[in-house]
């Protein structure tokens, strides 16, 4: 990612960190973070569940549902002068990056290490 496409992901993501605690989206221990990501209940995150996951608080950030979280929308708190709009569809891929980056063992899968691990 360049420096700028950066910086939006790290207001985007600060964005959704600031807005899950008020929708309870923290969880108590590493096996209860996994479950809120794990839908089939597998003991895995795939890809399409990360996404899923982490695209719920983007889809309340985007009040008036047109598919982009606009700079009205963020958190004042965390809009700099480097915070641009993002799509639904932009924060899906940059999610597909965090994800492959924690898939430390390459199987297409987060188990509960990779998952609360931050991102390499």
């Amino acid at each position: 990612m360049t420096t700028g496409a950066t910086q939006r992901f790290t207001a985007l993501m600060l964005a959704l960190a600031v807005a899950a605690p008020a929708a309870g989206q923290f969880a108590n221990s590493t096996q209860d973070y996994l479950g809120e990501y794990d839908r089939d209940r597998d003991g895995r995150v795939s890809l399409a569940e990360y996404q899923d996951k982490l695209s719920e608080i983007f889809r309340r950030m985007d009040h008036n549902g047109n598919g982009i979280v606009d700079l009205d929308e963020f958190d004042p708190a965390v809009v700099g002068p480097n915070t641009r709009p993002i799509s639904l569809a932009r924060h899906r891929a940059r999610l597909a990056e965090v994800f492959r980056r924690q898939d430390v063992n390459r199987n297409g899968y987060l188990d509960a290490r990779e998952l609360g691990a931050p991102p390499r």
